[in-house]
């Protein structure tokens, strides 16, 4: 009988959604009616989780039977097939059919379907050396099934369960404590497919950001969320452990080789606007992002955002850091590359970075805490008043002696950098003094993911938890999503292109 829900589905589909809906009511007749009956919180508690779990086990075999009238429906298939070889065509490459194959795909309740469906894989042509047994990849991978790659299902999976176990892995302190939580809802998964399945989103969204910031190096920077606004652009530095596992040595009776654990330094990236008071504006969501690259990578990375949110056409943009002066050699850089006039961009470093400074330079005489804190006192008072000349001099005047050396070379700090200190200037625009936002994004996206005892990382495993929990803690988890997905996803086609 056809019902408001399968008006429209395939008669043999119909059939069977049909069917699964009649056993569904007879479940849930019994569901509701423990939960009529339950006398105490404990009884209506395992009630109301068993109807999460049936709902979630009847979604389940909604969609694997759509999933498998797609896989094995002629017209589905050879319609897929056509848009593979065209797209394959398109990249200098040829496929060739294996004919249906079996596969399994995983489903956002934990459901595992098994089905066979076309498989295509590239045209390698004769190649040297001894034939390769059953089973055996090679250059071309385990190839595409295109009725799948269509809606997404890619890794053996779909793509609902792939970023939710992606997001979870990212949101989780541990992989572990992500396990955990997959597990309440239902998905059974072990260590492995958690995290084959979180690396596999983030290869794809890190492919995505660069094609994205590829587009946008091409484009005028005057368009985007952010145009018109008073922006704010910071960068700064963290500390993560990687793990470098060597290729030769001496093994311990485990088999295992002494590995090194380096300490690297992640770059974090936020852009955010602010309003006519100088405090954030919430109706724009910030930008965050990290790379376990160099201070060149960041900027470029820094300068791809700032175009895709339209900075070349903001009313001022600010950048805002601490005293690394890695930031400092490329600011100009930064502002040449958005073609903004000098009058508006604004370059500040940070308020509290300059004041632990002068404080750093107290330490050095040997003073009493009263005397320390008088000097400090008497001179960040200058420093908030713009009075570089009586900064610069009261640290002249600790330059006697054998402590002299140690107390010029943080003279350059202020000496050379007056108007990058202009707190009395950036007070009356209404700008931030500091560069808080940055600081509070390292510590959300790197400390309390990525830094901790006994944690360590491959180099690519950083760059990738690094890029999906900075959309996460953003509130732009959807974007990636998103971005990912209108992506062609066959890895024989991106391999080709």
């Amino acid at each position: 009988m056809e019902t408001d829900i399968t008006r429209g589905v395939p008669a043999a589909l119909r059939r069977r959604v049909d069917g699964i809906l009649g056993r569904w009511d007879e479940h849930v007749a019994g569901l509701v009616q423990t939960l009529v009956e339950a006398r105490s919180a404990e009884e209506f508690y395992d009630a109301e989780r068993a109807v999460g779990a049936g709902s979630r086990e009847v979604a389940d075999e909604l969609v694997a039977a759509v999933v498998e009238h797609r896989a094995t429906t002629v017209d589905h298939v050879e319609r897929t097939r056509a848009l593979a070889h065209a797209q394959a065509r398109a990249a200098g490459l040829r496929l060739e059919s294996n004919g249906p194959r079996p596969t399994k795909v995983r489903l956002l309740g934990g459901k595992v379907v098994s089905l066979r469906t076309l498989r295509l894989r590239p045209e390698l042509g004769p190649r040297p050396g001894r034939k390769r047994g059953v089973g055996k990849r090679g250059a071309g991978g385990a190839g595409v099934y295109p009725a799948l790659e269509e809606i997404g299902v890619v890794g053996w999976s779909t793509p609902a369960l792939r970023f939710s176990v992606a997001r979870e892995v990212a949101e989780a302190s541990s992989v572990s404590v992500a396990q955990e939580s997959l597990r309440e809802r239902g998905v059974e998964l072990d260590e492995k497919t958690t995290l084959r399945l979180t690396y596999l989103v983030a290869e794809q969204a890190l492919a995505a950001r660069a094609e994205l910031l590829l587009r946008a190096a091409a484009r005028p920077p005057t368009e985007g969320e952010f145009a018109g606004q008073r922006i704010v652009a910071c960068v700064d530095g963290g500390r993560v452990r990687l793990r470098v596992n060597p290729t030769a040595g001496r093994r311990n009776k485990k088999g295992h080789r002494r590995y090194a654990a380096p300490w690297r330094e992640p770059k974090v990236l936020t852009i955010y606007v602010i309003d006519a008071e100088g405090e954030r504006d919430k109706r724009f969501r910030p930008v965050i992002d990290a790379t376990m690259g160099d201070a060149d990578a960041v900027i470029r990375l820094l300068i791809g955002y700032l175009k895709l949110v339209g900075a070349g056409a903001a009313a001022q943009l600010t950048l805002a850091g601490d005293g690394a002066p890695w930031i400092w050699e490329r600011a100009d850089g930064i502002r040449a590359a958005l073609g903004l006039p000098v009058h508006r961009f604004e370059k500040v470093k940070d308020w509290y970075h300059a004041t632990e400074k002068l404080g750093t330079i107290s330490a050095i005489p040997k003073w009493t805490d009263a005397v320390r804190k008088a000097w400090l006192h008497r001179v960040e008072q200058a420093l908030h008043r713009g009075q570089l000349d009586a900064v610069v001099s009261a640290i002249h005047k600790l330059a006697v002696g054998c402590r002299a050396p140690d107390v010029l070379q943080h003279l350059p700090y202020f000496d050379e950098n007056r108007h990058l200190l202009n707190y009395p200037a950036f007070r009356a625009q209404k700008i931030p003094c500091g560069s808080g936002a940055v600081e509070s994004a390292v510590r959300r996206v790197v400390n309390l993911r990525l830094k901790g005892n006994s944690i360590f990382w491959l180099e690519d495993h950083a760059e990738a938890m690094l890029h999906l929990r900075s959309h996460l803690k953003s509130g732009r988890w959807d974007d990636l999503v998103r971005t990912v997905l209108r992506r062609p996803s066959a890895p024989v086609l991106q391999r080709a292109a």
